[in-house]
């Protein structure tokens, strides 16, 4: 059972605004004060880490040398049926549902006896819309 406080809340519905949208734990601290919710940084951090471990949030880098960024799972309940991809330029993250990552799952397990754990899986590359962007 997941014991709840008045700041987790605070902070979940902070989280839920986002949308699936990427944010740092300083976006996230930014905007609640920026709102005038009281707030500390360790409370979110440590609500963050929480949060993940429940599977309302999942954790990624960009870069070894960047924060680390969230996501509000939302609709995603199911992320280790699926891969995932980053974009370096926006930090964005994708849930990808494939066919074609199906047999490359396959491939791994069948011909090299390894299980892809698909919920900690992320390709990194560049997106569409960033592509689109580095054209005009």
């Amino acid at each position: 059972m997941t014991y709840r406080t008045k700041q987790r809340d605070l902070i979940l519905e902070q989280i839920i605004d986002y949308q699936e949208e990427a944010f740092s734990a300083d976006d996230l601290l930014f905007q609640m004060r920026k709102n005038e919710m009281k707030v500390s940084k360790a409370t979110v951090y440590r609500t963050l880490e929480k949060l993940e471990s429940e599977g309302l949030v999942r954790k990624y880098y960009v870069s070894p040398s960047q924060s680390a960024f969230y996501q509000y799972i939302g609709n995603h309940l199911n992320c280790e049926d699926h891969y995932h991809c980053v974009c370096y330029q926006c930090d964005q993250l994708f849930h990808i549902d494939c066919k074609d990552f199906d047999d490359l799952e396959a491939h791994f397990n069948e011909e090299h006896s390894f299980k892809i754990d698909l919920s900690q899986t992320i390709l990194y590359g560049i997106c569409e819309k960033c592509l689109e962007g580095q054209q005009a």
